[in-house]
C-alpha cells in the first residue's frame, strides 16, 4: 500500500484575516500493479502507452522504452500460445503453438508417403507435381524425432536436470507412458488381430505388408505391447505389427536414457550459444554423414534407425538450449523467420536432388534424404521465436488440433491403408487402376484423419487423464 499525501496551504481572506493552518492529509492507495482492469481500462493500459487522468480520450503519453527491449507483455506472444495439459504437474503446458501445427504437418507427410505405395498409378497421377515431395516422407519422422527432444527438454530441464532424482524420472515415465503407450496398445492389440486371422484364413502366408514378417508368437507379442521390439533389431521392416510403431520402440528407448541426457544438458546449458548451436547441427548429422560413406541402404540400412533416434533426439535437446537464450527482439524474429524460409527451401531442394538421382548415382537417392536432416534443429530454433504468416498459419486452431491427434494419425494410417491393399488383391471390382479404386484411394486419406481424431478424442486423451490420476 502507498500513500497519496495532499498539502492546504495558508491563505488570506478578503478582510484580511489569515485563514487555518495548513493541513496535511493522508488516502490509502493501492499499487498500481494490483488493480484489477476493466476490458476498457485493459485496452487503455496497452504497451504502447496510458491514457492521464482528466485528458482527452485521445491523449496517450508513451511508456519509456530501451532500445531493444519491449514491455513485459501482459499474455504470452503469439508464438509462445500454450495448448494442451502437461501431465506431470497437471498444469497448462509450455508447448509452442506453432511446433504443434508443424506435427500435424509431419504426420501428414508420412501419410502421404505410405499411401504412394498403394497399387496403381492413381495416387502418383495426382501427386506428381510434389512427388519428390512425397518420396523424402521418411523425413518427416526425423523431424518428430528433433521436435520431441526440444519440447521434453523445455518442460524438463529445470524440473530434472538439476540433480538426480528417482521420484523426477518416475513422474516424467509415468507421463511418457500415459501419453504414448494406451493408443499404441490399442492399435497394436487390434492389428494384431488382423494379422493372425489373415495367417489362419489366408491362403497366401501373408500376415503384413512388410518384408520380413513380424512374429506374432507369444514373445513377438511380448515384445509389441512393451515397445521393446526394436532394440534388438538393426532394421525396421519385419519388427512391428504396425510398421510405423518401429519409431515409438525407438522414441522408448530415448525416454528412458532422458534423465540421464538432461542432467548433461543442465551441465552445459550455460556454454557460449555458437558452441551450442554447432553441437546441435553435428548432433543430427551422423545419419547424414554414415549412409553416404558407407553406401548403406537409407532408411532399411543396418542400425540407421538407431542414428536417427539417438541423433535427432539429441539434437532437439541441444536446440532448446540455444532457443531458451536467444534475446526476443524484433530484429532476431525477422531474421529467425527469414531462416525458416531458408531452411524450408533447402529441405523442398534435398529432396528434388533425392528423386532426381538415377540407378547408377554413386549416392541413391535414399541416402541423398538425410542430408536434410542436420537442417531440422536450424529449421525448429528459429521456428521457435519467429513471426510471421507461416507462425500464424501454423498456430492456427485447425492445425492446433491437427497437432493434437498427429500421434493418432501416425499409429492408425498405415493399418486402414494395409487393409484398402488387401482388398484390392481380394475384391476384382478394386483392382488397381479400376475406377473404383480411384475412388477409394482419397477417402482412405481421409479416413485415417477422422479415425485418428475418434481415436484421440474417445481413447488416447481419455486413458492419458485416468492413468495420470490412477
Amino acid at each position: 500500500m502507498g500513500t497519496l499525501t495532499s498539502l492546504t496551504s495558508r491563505t488570506t481572506r478578503a478582510d484580511g484575516s489569515v485563514a487555518e493552518p495548513a493541513r496535511v492529509s493522508t488516502l490509502r492507495t493501492t499499487p498500481l500493479v494490483a488493480v484489477p482492469l476493466s476490458s476498457g481500462e485493459a485496452l487503455a493500459a496497452s504497451p504502447v502507452g496510458f491514457r492521464t487522468p482528466g485528458a482527452g480520450s485521445g491523449t496517450v503519453l508513451p511508456l519509456p522504452r530501451t532500445r531493444g527491449t519491449s514491455p513485459t507483455p501482459a499474455v504470452a506472444p503469439p508464438a509462445e500460445r500454450r495448448t494442451g495439459t502437461d501431465p506431470a504437474s497437471g498444469s497448462r503446458p509450455a508447448d509452442i503453438a506453432q511446433l504443434t501445427g508443424l506435427r500435424f504437418v509431419a504426420a501428414v507427410w508420412v501419410l502421404l508417403l505410405h499411401a504412394s505405395y498403394i497399387p496403381g498409378d492413381v495416387f502418383a497421377r495426382w501427386t506428381a507435381p510434389i512427388a519428390p515431395l512425397v518420396a523424402a516422407g521418411p523425413l518427416g519422422v526425423d523431424l518428430f524425432f528433433v521436435l520431441s527432444g526440444l519440447v521434453l527438454t523445455r518442460s524438463y530441464l529445470a524440473r530434472m536436470g538439476s540433480r538426480p532424482s528417482v521420484g523426477g524420472t518416475a513422474r516424467f515415465l509415468r507421463a511418457r507412458i500415459a501419453r504414448v503407450w494406451p493408443l499404441y496398445a490399442v492399435v497394436t492389440v487390434a492389428f494384431g488381430a488382423w494379422c493372425a486371422a489373415r495367417l489362419v484364413f489366408g491362403s497366401d502366408g501373408i500376415v503384413a505388408w512388410q518384408n520380413p514378417q513380424p512374429s506374432l508368437g507369444p514373445l513377438g507379442w511380448i515384445r509389441q505391447l512393451t515397445m521393446t521390439q526394436m532394440w534388438t533389431s538393426s532394421g525396421i521392416e519385419g519388427v512391428s505389427f504396425v510398421l510405423p510403431a518401429w519409431s515409438v520402440s525407438a522414441e522408448w528407448l530415448a525416454y528412458l536414457c532422458f534423465p540421464l541426457l538432461v542432467l548433461a544438458a543442465w551441465r552445459i546449458r550455460s556454454w557460449p550459444l555458437p558452441v551450442l548451436a554447432v553441437l546441435a547441427v553435428l548432433a543430427a548429422s551422423p545419419v547424414a554423414v554414415v549412409p553416404v560413406v558407407t553406401a548403406g541402404a537409407g532408411e532399411s540400412g543396418a542400425w540407421v534407425w538407431l542414428l536417427r533416434i539417438g541423433g535427432g533426439f539429441t539434437s532437439g535437446m541441444l536446440t532448446w538450449l540455444v532457443v531458451e537464450r536467444l534475446p526476443r527482439t524484433p530484429r532476431v524474429e525477422q531474421w529467425a523467420g527469414r531462416l525458416v524460409l531458408l531452411v524450408l527451401a533447402e529441405t523442398v531442394l534435398v529432396a528434388y536432388w533425392a528423386a532426381s538421382a538415377p540407378a547408377s548415382a554413386a549416392i541413391p537417392a535414399a541416402d541423398r534424404l538425410w542430408l536434410a536432416v542436420p537442417l531440422f534443429p536450424v529449421l525448429l530454433g528459429a521456428l521457435c521465436v519467429a513471426r510471421g504468416r507461416l507462425v500464424d498459419w501454423l498456430a492456427s486452431p485447425r492445425l492446433q488440433h491437427g497437432g493434437r491427434i498427429s500421434y493418432a494419425i501416425y499409429l492408425v494410417h498405415f493399418p486402414l491403408i494395409e487393409i484398402t491393399v488387401v482388398a484390392m488383391t481380394r475384391f476384382p471390382a478394386l483392382a488397381p487402376n479400376s475406377s473404383l479404386a480411384a475412388l477409394v484411394v482419397p477417402h482412405v486419406l481421409v479416413a485415417s484423419v477422422l479415425v485418428a481424431h475418434l481415436a484421440y478424442r474417445w481413447i488416447e486423451e481419455p486413458a492419458r487423464r485416468r492413468l495420470m490420476r490412477s
